[in-house]
């Protein structure tokens, strides 16, 4: 029996997640959290053996979410639930590292093969997205290392060094060290660059986003 735990999405979608779960005799869901902190706090305590993670919720960034889950489990299969139609999002997380990804659109004949596929430690790609993955160039952010990713996407919602070394644990020096290597990376000069560079490649939700840019100190 896998045992897996299921982070909340919107509760229509995740009522109908655990319910399949639960139906299902060769699943156990061992717990649910309702933000990433929690999850990483609850596996801690008691591991599993996949996680669900349903990013449908419009005020945040699933991108941001799914890294600092890595960062904490590098090898733990996570299964995406997105709202998003966008093929450029199914690729940002599956080249990220997930091991499986379902929009929202997804029959529900999809969801168990999924998850069984993940905790067995095999990726699940819907057919319609093999093309698209197999097509796909490297992009500029993938040279990122996970915390510099970590970090990119935490200044790119206009936090500042302070905020980001709080929120990570970690020393502002640190942070500052960080955010040297990702400019360098990607090739630009200041937050601003990377906030626009997120837009133009669907790496975060457009709103709230886009007026920062223009205010943001380099």
């Amino acid at each position: 029996m896998k045992n897996i735990l299921l982070i909340y999405g919107h509760a229509l979608s995740h009522n109908a997640l655990k319910a399949l779960i639960t139906e299902d005799h060769h699943l156990h869901l061992t717990d649910e959290a309702s933000c990433v902190s929690e999850a990483i706090t609850k596996i801690r305590q008691q591991p599993c053996d996949a996680l669900i993670l349903d990013v449908s919720a419009p005020e945040t960034n699933g991108l941001e979410l799914f890294c600092d889950l890595k960062q904490a489990f590098p090898a733990l299969p996570v299964l995406i639930i997105n709202g998003s139609e966008l093929i450029a999002r199914m690729v940002h997380f599956v080249r990220l590292g997930c091991a499986g990804y379902l929009p929202y659109t997804a029959a529900s004949a999809h969801v168990l093969p999924a998850i069984h596929t993940i905790a067995r430690g095999r990726q699940f790609v819907m057919p319609q997205h093999v093309q698209p993955l197999a097509s796909s160039q490297p992009l500029l952010h993938e040279r990122l290392s996970l915390r510099e990713l970590q970090v990119f996407f935490k200044l790119i919602k206009g936090q500042p060094v302070n905020a980001v070394a709080i929120e990570l644990c970690i020393a502002p020096g640190s942070v500052s060290v960080f955010r040297s290597k990702i400019l360098k990376k990607m090739q630009v000069d200041n937050n601003a660059a990377l906030i626009h560079y997120a837009l133009a490649h669907h790496l975060t939700p457009v709103t709230g986003v886009a007026g920062r840019a223009a205010t943001l100190p380099v």
